[in-house]
């Protein structure tokens, strides 16, 4: 019998930014954007009926849009690069996942981007639910071309972080480099849970960046695995003290 998909939605509004979140841990199809005056319905009846549904790729959908037969992604912050990051991390966790953003970029990248990892961590606690028969820990290890990260989660309900990815250059195209280290943060804090990130090496901060958001994706696929009936810690909280709070 297959496991039950671990989705959530999740919305986050306030006077600097307007998020919503749409997840699946598992991949497969996701669960439709709650309903908001902040992101009207298409006009188009048809389209409007399928928004209820699920998620419909928007029509002007940039580079972060993948939909295929056990993958819905679909990401737009208005941060190009941030979007990027964010793609890459669902494609390698196996997620399915949407991200739409307004946010204040007129002042900087600072709100949309620490709004967007804080949203992104309530929906992956939410998601999660109740932290029985998974692994809980995970590692991950990435390359990209010279770059060298590494990932080490532990789904602890301790929100902790240690971020060492080592940028040179204040930016990678809209965003800004420390907004990443502070996102990291953000997300660890939303999501309870304890993560260290570094850069082993690398001379590129585009691929230091990139390979840092591909191997915490290895990592959270690793911690999120399920244990299956018979095995040790299935149905169990994965602790000695019986408890992840």
């Amino acid at each position: 019998m297959p496991l039950p998909q671990r989705t959530a939605t999740i919305s986050r509004v306030t006077n600097e930014t307007k998020i919503q979140v749409s997840i699946s841990l598992d991949g497969g199809v996701l669960p439709p954007y709650e309903p908001t005056p902040h992101f009207p319905e298409p006009e188009d009846r048809k389209e409007a009926e399928a928004a209820r549904e699920g998620i419909v790729p928007p029509k002007d959908a940039g580079h972060a849009t993948q939909f295929t037969a056990t993958q819905q992604i679909t990401v737009n912050t208005g941060i190009g690069f941030l979007d990027h990051m964010l793609h890459g991390l669902a494609k390698h966790s196996g997620w399915s996942l949407a991200v739409r953003a307004k946010g204040d970029t007129y002042i900087d990248d600072h709100h949309t981007t620490e709004d967007t990892f804080l949203a992104l961590g309530s929906a992956f606690t939410q998601a999660l639910g109740a932290r029985q028969s998974i692994a809980r820990f995970g590692r991950g290890d990435a390359p990209l071309d010279e770059a060298l990260s590494w990932a080490v989660i532990d789904i602890s309900s301790r929100p902790w972080s240690v971020i060492n990815i080592g940028f040179k250059r204040e930016k990678i195209g809209d965003l800004s480099t420390e907004m990443i280290i502070h996102g990291l943060h953000s997300f660890a804090q939303a999501a309870g849970v304890t993560l260290h990130v570094g850069c082993t090496y690398g001379e590129n901060d585009h691929h230091r960046a990139e390979s840092a958001f591909k191997a915490l994706a290895v990592a959270i696929r690793t911690a999120c695995a399920r244990r299956g009936a018979g095995e040790a810690g299935a149905g169990d909280v994965v602790s000695t003290k019986g408890v992840l709070w």
